[in-house]
């Protein structure tokens, strides 16, 4: 609060033009007008800003979705994005010692080119601006690489400084790394904490990070990379290792979403584990092709939260104001400064009066010690009132406008694509994978939902021994089927796949569809829900009866 005068900047000139005609069909575009309209003021009239973080600019809300990728130095962080990306990023520096000394914003043009910091904090097309408050120092430690890159249409990789273990802690970076690393991940969609399974220790350094980056658990996911340069015994006692070490510093009941693999495009070193490294590559390519759709949802939980505590800072100031000399006159400089410091020393205890004088959750109040630091140097009796007409405006954005938007992001997450990263691709390959949920599809899946051979199942099925109808019975299908390992519930959905004509029993082609189900839940697909048209026995075989439900065979099962 320079003089503790609140700044009121043009609308037009912080977040440019806003919607003319009612809500916005986007709802980055709804949560830019209410922002401006209805929670901005409040921000600028308690003087936010000055405690908490500065305005938002229009890049803020039009941002592509950002993933911060951090971590001690070599344990591939670089190498990652450039995996990701499919190219070096300009500036890109490789090795096996802290050779990446800046934070780097990847983000796309159409060419390559280098913005230093200072440049990159002025574009107002970018979503950088706040990073000027670290300094010049910070600010000479940042830039934005340019690159063509069809990833970066629609993320933005962020890479940071490999983080100092040992004697290298003592090198002074002249910039606080942690405040700026809790900066990127406050305004990041995931947080990717890279290990490497030979370096297991967490500095001091590490900690702090850690520590820094609190409330985003949410967004953090464990990747713990090179995984193929230990045999699969050593790399599970790693693995065990990892999640005891790391339990001692991330406070959280919920244990974090770990990645297991080696991400880059060399050959595995050892392979034994190869199918457990694509399914754990699978998912976090996943996890960031889906990115864009949930971007949304993400400006709009954080501008809910910005909003609580914009309310929650405006009653904390207007308490202090009040009780500022209540009981005596103030009218002395020296015995205001006493009752200021008074307040501001028991401000932790005085936040159960707030919450319950104003009906605030305690859950919205910031961290005392951030708060007290800040009042320090204020005049409390310069503290605005309650505007009356300006919460109430603010209540109906977090009460009734939120819920809308929040409605809006459903049907708006359907129409945005998936970003277009190389292993979750369009054309068809074994190894281009995406999950929705629960449920993995790939591009490659459609070569498993074609009839199968006959001919490669027919010896199988004779020396099962069909009854003279040319059908198999459930026993002797089941004593075959089980040798597959896979569980019953499994098996009894292939089954009901399987028995196109309801009746018990499987003929050949039916057999040949068991068994080849067995197969595709093998390799790692999902099997259909229904058995799709292109898989029906052809008519000449089958009159096909009316359907009713049979369960996976016992020993009740006709023979």
């Amino acid at each position: 609060m320079a003089g503790q005068v609140f700044q009121r900047q043009s609308l037009a000139a912080k977040l440019g033009p806003l919607p003319t005609s009612g809500d916005s069909k986007l709802v980055t575009e709804g949560l830019r007008k209410l922002y401006c309209e209805k929670l901005l003021p409040v921000e600028r009239e308690h003087g936010f800003h000055e405690f908490y973080s500065s305005e938002l600019n229009s890049a803020a809300f039009s941002s592509r979705p950002m993933v911060l990728v951090l971590g001690p130095y070599s344990t591939g962080k670089s190498t990652f994005i450039k995996h990701l990306l499919g190219r070096d990023y300009p500036g890109l520096n490789i090795g096996p010692e802290p050779t990446t000394d800046r934070f780097v914003a990847t983000i796309y043009a159409d060419r390559d080119q280098r913005v230093p910091g200072n440049a990159a904090v002025a574009d107002k097309d970018l979503p950088f601006d706040e990073l000027s408050k670290f300094g010049n120092a910070f600010l000479q430690r940042f830039e934005v690489a340019k690159l063509s890159s069809q990833v970066l249409k629609s993320i933005c990789m962020v890479d940071s400084p490999g983080v100092l273990a040992g004697e290298k802690q003592r090198i002074k970076r002249g910039y606080e790394f942690e405040d700026v690393a809790k900066w990127f991940a406050d305004r990041s969609d995931l947080v990717l904490l890279l290990f490497d399974v030979s370096k297991m220790t967490i500095s001091d350094e590490l900690r702090r990070v850690i520590l820094a980056v609190r409330g985003n658990d949410g967004k953090i996911r464990i990747v713990l990379n090179k995984a193929d340069q230990v045999p699969s015994g050593q790399l599970m006692r790693v693995y065990g290792a990892m999640m005891w070490t790391l339990k001692e510093v991330i406070d959280s009941s919920e244990v974090s979403r770990v990645y297991i693999g080696s991400f880059w495009d060399e050959p595995l070193v050892n392979d034994e584990l190869r199918r457990l490294f694509e399914s754990e590559e699978n998912d976090i390519y996943t996890d960031l092709a889906e990115l864009p759709r949930s971007v949304a949802l993400r400006k709009l939980n954080d501008v809910i939260k910005r909003a609580r505590l914009a309310k929650v800072h405006a009653y904390i100031l207007d308490y202090l104001r009040k009780n500022l000399g209540k009981g005596a006159r103030c009218s002395a400089l020296c015995g205001r400064q006493a009752q200021q410091k008074a307040l501001i020393a028991n401000l932790e205890a005085r936040y159960k009066d707030i919450a319950d004088q104003y009906e605030v959750s305690l859950g919205d109040f910031p961290d005392p010690h951030v708060l007290q630091a800040k009042l320090q140097k204020m005049d409390f009796t310069k503290f605005p009132r309650i505007n009356k007409r300006m919460m109430d405006n603010l209540e109906h954005m977090l009460n009734v406008d939120m819920p809308k938007l929040f409605e809006l992001t459903s049907r708006e997450s359907t129409q945005i694509n998936l970003a277009d990263i190389a292993q979750v691709g369009s054309d068809a390959s074994p190894f281009a994978v995406t999950k929705n949920g629960a449920k993995m599809t790939t591009t490659y899946e459609s070569h498993w939902l074609m009839a199968p051979n006959v001919e490669e199942y027919r010896n199988e099925f004779n020396e099962l021994g069909p009854n003279t109808n040319g059908q198999l019975g459930g026993r002797a299908a089941k004593t075959s089927m089980v040798e597959s390992k896979l569980g019953s519930k499994v098996l009894h959905q292939i089954w009901t796949l399987a028995d196109v004509d309801k009746d018990g029993a499987l003929t050949l082609y039916e057999y040949a569809l068991a068994m080849h189900f067995i197969k595709m839940k093998q390799d790692g697909q999902d099997l259909p829900q229904m058995l799709p048209l292109q898989m029906h026995p052809a008519p000449e075989i089958y009159n096909m009866p009316e359907q009713h439900q049979t369960s996976f065979p016992s020993q009740h099962c006709a023979d």
